[in-house]
Formats: C-alpha cells, sequence, structure tokens
C-alpha cells in the first residue's frame, strides 16, 4: 500500500511536461490501523471515539450492545449533544475538550441514554488519539458499565444507614467517610460534622487514641478485629463504651480502601456489670464463679475471708483441681457441668480446704451463667 502525492512538473516556460509522484509505503502502517480497528471492535468494554468536532467516528460492538444503537445510527452525530443527559451534557463536553486539549481524565462517571430510553452509568477513561506526526485528530474513550455496581452502593449505603447499629467508616487516611443514623442518634454529631475529620484524633479519649490506632491500621492491612472494646465522647461531652467490629473494606480489585467499624452501645451492659460485681463482692455469702473451662473468674471478699485466698491466688485457676477434696472432686466437677448445660444445682454440700489447711463444709447453690445473647 502506497500514500501518493502527484505534483504537475513543467519547464522553464511552464508547460506541463508530465507528473511526479512521491510515495510512501504505508503497508505496515495500515496492517497496524486494522489491527487497533479490530481490537477495538472486539473488546470487551464499551469504545467509542470522537473527532475534532465531537462527532463520532469510532463505536464498538459492545457499545452497541450495551447502548443499542448501530454504528450507522451514531457515526457523525455529536456524542453529547446526542447520547449524554442535559445535566451532564457541560461536564462530558469538558472533559473531550481537554483530551483534544492533550489532557486526558481517566475514571469519570456520567450517564448514558439507551436507545431504549434507559439511564447507564458509565466510568470513562477520555483519552487523546493522534496521527503519526503528533497531531490531536480527536478523542477516544473506554468505558464500563457501573449500572449494577453503583445500584449495590446504594443499597449498601442504604443498609448501612438504616442498620439499628451504629456504623462509621474511614478511609485510609483515618478520615470518617461513612456515618449512618445510628451513629448520629449515639453520639449527637451530624454527618456533616464529622465527614472527613480524623475519628482518632477528633472523637476518641487520649488513653485510647494509640489502641483504636492500632486497630484500624490492623484492618488497613487486611487483619481484621472482633470485640474491641473503647470509648467515645459525645457532643454532648458524655463517655460511652462501644464494642467494635473493624472490618477492612475493598474495592471491586480487592484493594484496600478503609475501614467499615460496626459497634454496639455497651455502656448500659457494663454499667449493670458494674453494678453486679459490686453486689457479688460486697454480699455477706461466699461467692466463686468459674469458666466454662472450670477456671476461678469470681471470688468475692467473704470467699476470701472464709478460705483465706485472695484474688489474686485464685484467678485463672483451676477451682476443683486446687481447691476440692480429692473424695469430691468428682462431684462437684459433675456440678459444674451440669450447670455449664443449663442444669442448676441447689444445696449441694461439699468441702473447701482453706489456706490453712481447715476443711470447711460448704453448701452450693450452682448457677448458670449467661451473656447477653444467652
Amino acid at each position: 500500500e502506497v500514500l501518493l502525492n502527484a505534483t504537475t512538473r513543467r519547464d522553464e516556460q511552464g508547460n506541463v511536461i508530465g507528473v511526479v509522484g512521491i510515495g510512501q509505503d504505508i503497508t505496515a502502517r495500515l496492517a497496524q490501523e486494522r489491527e487497533y480497528t479490530k481490537l477495538i471492535d472486539t473488546a470487551n468494554a464499551p469504545i467509542f471515539g470522537v473527532d475534532n468536532h465531537g462527532a463520532v467516528n469510532v463505536w464498538n460492538k459492545n457499545a452497541h450492545k450495551l447502548v443499542g444503537y448501530a454504528p450507522e445510527e451514531v457515526m457523525g452525530k455529536k456524542l453529547v449533544t446526542e447520547f449524554i443527559t442535559d445535566d451532564f451534557k457541560t461536564a462530558v463536553q469538558t472533559v473531550l475538550d481537554q483530551a483534544l486539549h492533550g489532557e486526558e481524565t481517566a475514571n469519570f462517571e456520567f450517564p448514558l441514554m439507551t436507545k431504549g430510553g434507559v439511564r447507564l452509568d458509565v466510568l470513562l477513561n477520555a483519552t487523546t488519539r493522534r496521527d503519526e506526526q503528533g497531531n490531536i485528530i480527536g478523542v477516544v474513550g473506554i468505558g464500563q458499565d457501573i449500572t449494577g455496581r453503583l445500584a449495590q452502593e446504594r443499597e449498601y449505603s442504604r443498609l448501612i444507614d438504616t442498620a439499628n447499629a451504629p456504623i462509621f467508616g474511614v478511609d485510609t487516611h483515618g478520615r470518617v467517610n461513612v456515618w449512618n443514623k445510628c451513629a448520629i442518634r449515639l453520639i449527637g454529631y451530624s454527618t456533616e460534622e464529622v465527614m472527613g475529620r480524623s475519628l482518632v484524633q477528633e472523637f476518641i479519649t487520649e488513653d485510647f487514641k494509640t489502641a483504636v490506632q492500632a486497630v484500624l491500621d490492623q484492618a488497613l492491612e487486611g487483619d481484621e478485629t472482633e470485640n474491641f472494646e473503647f470509648p467515645l465522647i459525645t457532643k454532648a461531652g458524655a463517655r460511652i463504651e462501644v464494642l467494635l467490629n473493624a472490618t477492612t473494606r475493598r474495592d471491586e480489585q480487592g484493594n484496600v480502601i478503609g475501614v467499615v467499624g460496626i459497634g454496639q452501645d455497651i455502656t448500659a451492659r457494663l454499667t449493670q456489670e458494674r453494678e453486679y460485681s459490686k453486689l457479688i463482692d460486697s454480699a455477706n455469702a461466699p461467692i466463686f464463679g468459674v469458666d466454662n473451662h472450670g477456671r476461678v473468674n469470681v471470688w468475692n471478699q467473704c470467699a476470701m475471708r472464709l478460705v483465706g485466698y485472695t484474688i489474686e491466688e485464685v484467678m485463672g485457676k483451676n477451682l476443683v483441681q486446687e481447691f476440692i477434696t480429692k473424695e469430691y472432686r468428682a462431684a462437684v466437677k459433675t456440678v459444674l457441668d451440669q450447670a455449664l448445660r443449663g442444669k442448676e444445682t441447689a444445696n449441694f454440700e461439699f468441702p473447701l480446704i482453706t489456706k490453712n489447711g481447715v476443711r470447711i463444709e460448704v453448701l452450693l447453690n450452682a448457677t448458670t451463667r449467661r451473656d447477653e445473647q444467652g
């Protein structure tokens, strides 16, 4: 394939005496252009192009499939005037004009109207198109249909906003970018008052700043945290206790883009637990408790006076193995095991050995202990 410039040849008197042709072998270039056109047409993304006047000159099969218009229906027509919604005409025209001046745009969101009248949301990369000499000859836009993704994000946002738990989110710099209605009611700050501000620096008490920052940093590294307790200060200056699950937030490519925290106000529960502990500790009867493994986790003052061991000496130790006489170990363990399965025991007699080696007889009521979920 040859590109020819044909020039008239004249003699000294100006008489035409022939033609001179200056040619250029464009075989490789045309093959490359055909390959380029083929790649565009078969790409699995909608691709369109406009010339220097904004008239469509590229419209691939995926654009046809997505928007509904065949190439012959769009070629030569103004993209902005005929296919962009009125509210985005100016913005899209600006992106095209910038690309025509060599300033390309990535990840620009705008709507397209399909032939069937459906509005699609498209994410666009607008790239300057040049000829072999580097002259700008138009713009190529590579799009991505994000209609489904945006609908999913709106649903996600709606679920977060209407959840009956306080939910907040931060970006990779720790700035608030999610703050639901429950968080507003609980803490008192409106969305406008918190968005873009540093969660740790502005809303966490000094004594917990480092710990909360560590939880967020870990989540930003993909290491999520469950049931982390920390205090928040409300707009009115009250301190509330929050139980937090910190979850890594990722984009569609799996890149970390922030952290979402789902909280639970446990202020009342902790107050109740403190009152419960106070009542247990000051009771005029010996009270002890064990966890699911039989290790001591409650030991009140009366138990301390009666048996002689301090809290520090018994906490975490196995009650049956270390404080019950051998002949009663099996029986006491059975009572505890039954209580751990929900079968409580009243008026069970067994001996305890005091720190001084004295055997005392105890009448026990073994009661199952449950958390808030039962």
